[in-house]
């Protein structure tokens, strides 16, 4: 993922397929518990996404780092299952920046996890993604 910033204004690259999610991330996790399983957890990751993103701009508005803190981490720890690294990446980002009290830092990084995100949610919904993966994982072992 790749973001440039030019004259104080952020420019979001879009987000490649292959760079949003990693398959196999999710395909050992299919491999572990299931495929089904899997499914169910990424409907549950897409239902919670608006909530999340809600719980981040809540924090910045309000100033409440540790509410930022605490929703950066859950999102890192969802979107490191989902195999979203560079997700996980940009939460740990925003956690850094919720601790250090940067509020125009964290309105950048809310701004590129829902970006992200949101990319990402177009390949994990795919149909048949987890199954996809499960396939691909099962080739590279």
């Amino acid at each position: 993922m790749s973001f440039a910033r030019h004259d104080d204004v952020m420019k979001l690259e879009p987000v490649s397929p292959d760079a949003a999610v990693c398959a196999q991330t999710l395909g050992k996790l299919c491999s572990e518990v299931g495929p089904e399983s899997v499914n169910e957890f990424i409907a549950q990751f897409r239902s919670l996404w608006p909530t999340r993103i809600a719980r981040l701009r809540k924090a910045l508005a309000s100033n409440d780092a540790a509410g930022g803190e605490d929703a950066a981490l859950s999102l890192k720890s969802a979107a490191t299952m989902a195999g979203a690294h560079d997700l996980a990446a940009l939460s740990v980002q925003l956690h850094s920046a919720f601790r250090g009290g940067d509020t125009t830092l964290q309105g950048e990084f809310i701004c590129r996890i829902e970006h992200a995100g949101n990319s990402i949610l177009m390949v994990l919904t795919e149909p048949g993604f987890a199954e996809h993966a499960l396939g691909a994982y099962r080739q590279s072992v």
